[in-house]
């Protein structure tokens, strides 16, 4: 009778362990079809959101094809804060490889921007070109590991502004640190219908993070509005020329819970032919501290 008494409490238990377990799976499974926002909503948001970014680490490959075959690459791993509309802290490396008849080379190495004051510490400086590598033995050996000021004037030093360029660049999602008037007015062009266009939208698992994936279509000058808008109050952006090219494919990725971008890619010209490219957004607003070099050289003080 213990024994039967007993088994009748286990099972009692279980009906009610069964059922708690029921009425949370179609809780759960509630909160899923009615709890999440849908594509359009969440695209609106990110506009918002994005305009509010503080600081932001981008991982971008850029690949650009001449009509003349030559192809060249920038990557670029860079730490962006820009607290500040007046002055741009930013901390990474970059690679930029150039194939061609007459200059192939790959050039790598350590950047720093802070304010108008560029920084770079080659780590490389290659060639498939025997004369070439031949030539970048003794440069290398002077250059290498050591922080070089960039001027303009530089042979070398100067390779590094191309990668930098990119950080300057309103190219192909503002971001930045506005005030509520400018955020309103800049919202008012990219929540404009006629700004972007959504031909695609779908639900996506991004490395275990819900997100909704876009393909795109863009107004060029809509675009040009927002470029001259966001130039205007943060003085280190730069607008594009309207003669560089267009994005022909603009596909995005924006993660649903908080609204923010994590993957772009694009198809599209540029002025030298034409242009791909990758960019990934990871560790928005997170605090990074960024100093000039104690100790750095120019580039006539390390060759001469």
């Amino acid at each position: 009778m213990v024994s039967a008494k007993k088994n009748s409490g286990l099972s009692k238990r279980n009906k009610w362990i069964i059922g708690v377990v029921s009425v949370l799976v179609v809780l759960v499974g509630l909160v899923i079809i009615f709890g999440t926002p849908s594509a359009e909503s969440v695209f609106k948001s990110m506009n918002a959101k994005m305009l509010k970014t503080e600081s932001v680490t981008v991982n971008q490959t850029i690949a650009m094809k001449g009509s003349d075959g030559s192809t060249s690459s920038i990557k670029l791993n860079i730490f962006m804060n820009m607290k500040s509309s007046d002055e741009l802290l930013a901390s990474g490396d970059f690679s930029l490889n150039i194939t061609n008849s007459s200059t192939p080379m790959s050039v790598s190495g350590d950047l720093l921007k802070i304010g108008d004051s560029n920084y770079v510490k080659f780590s490389e400086m290659a060639s498939t070109d025997p004369t070439i590598s031949s030539s970048f033995v003794p440069i290398e050996s002077k250059l290498k590991s050591k922080w070089v000021k960039v001027r303009t004037d530089d042979q070398f030093a100067s390779m590094a502004n191309s990668a930098l360029d990119f950080t300057s660049s309103i190219f192909p999602i503002p971001y930045a640190n506005l005030n509520d008037t400018q955020i309103k007015e800049l919202l008012s062009i990219l929540q404009d219908k006629s700004t972007y266009t959504i031909d695609e939208s779908s639900r996506v698992d991004m490395a275990g993070v819900p997100a909704y994936k876009y393909s795109l279509s863009y107004d060029k000058d809509q675009y040009k509005k927002v470029e001259k808008a966001i130039s205007g109050y943060v003085s280190y952006f730069k607008q594009g020329d309207s003669s560089d090219g267009e994005i022909s494919s603009l596909t995005a990725w924006v993660n649903i819970s908080t609204n923010q971008i994590i993957k772009i890619e694009f198809e599209g010209t540029s002025a030298s032919g034409d242009a791909t490219g990758t960019i990934e957004f990871s560790d928005y607003n997170k605090t990074q501290t960024i100093d000039k070099p104690s100790d750095y050289f120019v580039e006539s003080e390390l060759l001469n």
